[in-house]
């Protein structure tokens, strides 16, 4: 070997070290400086939109320019270049459908003024397809009637379930509030907030959000909402009325009687060996508790009969803050990748609440 056929080899090696392939065939010095940089996607790109462009530039820096009747631009082998734009220093292509999901390759072969022949090859992935996340209703306390001071604004969100959601508040036109929602069972959100004499409202409305990956949905309630200095205090219209409870019954309890974990959200991760969970509700309400778990295995998750799948059942009573708590105590097996499944259910009087559902995974 030479000293020419041994630059040439190295310096190709090199090229290819850096994720740049180039084709067979006599490479000289100078067409070796020809490359190819700021591709979009980039090299081993992930979570691709399936819709993106696909480019690159071409980098004549040591002179040598690229010859544009010798592009051509292929996508999983198959040539998009009548689809391209292509010039001296640039090519694009827009797909003119979804590229599809996994890898993909991009190849681009061209050669330069003295037509030697070179290409460049890179892959990157496409993200899965995902269902359109959905909002079917945004609903809150305050439609039928003014809430006051010492009461506890609830909105609700029925939609996609496992999204990230918020409730923004838009007060008189121009105060933009934002309140965390948590899923109190799957696609239902919720989100309270405490009123004060210090954030009264004329004229509100209220709109819920949704986040899933790239996906951002919004949806406004239909009945907007006030908050008066001069309002009673009534209950939260969360809950499921039974036959002898009217409609629109003011009660003496300022919070709402659907039951929301403070310890812990959905999707936590437990650490301990037992837990405690902890709430809140009405002050004086009758909060019905069970958690239940199941035991990981290859393929799935399967019931464990023997020795109970049920760790806690019971009835416990809110403080007058409206504050419940449990024990929870930890299986006889406490295996990382453990399912607790845990339901909460409120009752006051003749009023039930919806049920709250979380789950949570063993560390």
């Amino acid at each position: 070997m030479n000293n020419k056929q041994f630059f040439q080899k190295n310096w190709l090696n090199l090229l290819v070290s850096t994720s740049l392939l180039l084709g067979t065939g006599m490479i000289s010095e100078t067409a070796l400086a020809q490359r190819v940089v700021d591709i979009n996607p980039g090299l081993d790109s992930q979570n691709v939109p399936p819709d993106t462009s696909i480019s690159g530039v071409f980098d004549a820096s040591n002179g040598t320019a690229v010859d544009v009747n010798s592009v051509k631009i292929f996508v999983n082998n198959a040539e998009v270049t009548k689809n391209s734009t292509i010039t001296k220093s640039f090519f694009s292509y827009r797909p003119t459908q979804p590229l599809k999901p996994g890898a993909n390759t991009v190849r681009v072969e061209y050669s330069n003024a003295s037509g030697q022949a070179q290409s460049v090859t890179w892959d990157f992935a496409v993200q899965q397809p995902q269902a359109a996340i959905k909002i079917s209703s945004v609903t809150h306390n305050a439609a039928s009637e003014s809430l006051g001071p010492g009461s506890t604004f609830l909105a609700t969100i029925n939609g996609t379930p496992n999204a990230k959601a918020s409730v923004l508040t838009i007060s008189d036109g121009k105060v933009v509030q934002t309140l965390p929602a948590q899923e109190v069972s799957p696609g239902v959100y919720v989100a309270t907030l405490n009123i004060s004499k210090n954030n009264l409202v004329n004229e509100g409305i209220v709109v819920g959000r949704l986040q899933s990956q790239n996906q951002t949905l919004y949806s406004a309630a239909s009945q907007g909402f006030t908050f008066s200095a001069s309002a009673t205090t009534t209950q939260a219209p969360s809950t499921t009325q039974t036959p002898a409870t009217k409609p629109n019954q003011t009660a003496t309890a300022s919070r709402p009687l659907l039951p929301i974990f403070t310890s812990h959200k959905n999707g936590d991760k437990i650490a301990s060996r037992g837990f405690t969970l902890a709430g809140q509700t009405q002050p004086g309400a009758d909060v019905q508790v069970t958690v239940t778990y199941k035991l990981p295995v290859v393929g799935g998750f399967i019931n464990i009969n023997v020795g109970g799948g049920t760790l806690v059942e019971k009835t416990v009573t809110s403080n007058n803050q409206g504050i419940f708590q449990v024990e929870v105590p930890s299986p006889s097996a406490a295996v990382s990748g453990i399912q607790y499944t845990v339901q909460a259910v409120a009752k006051n009087k003749q009023q039930t609440s919806q049920p709250v559902q979380l789950t949570l995974t063993q560390k």
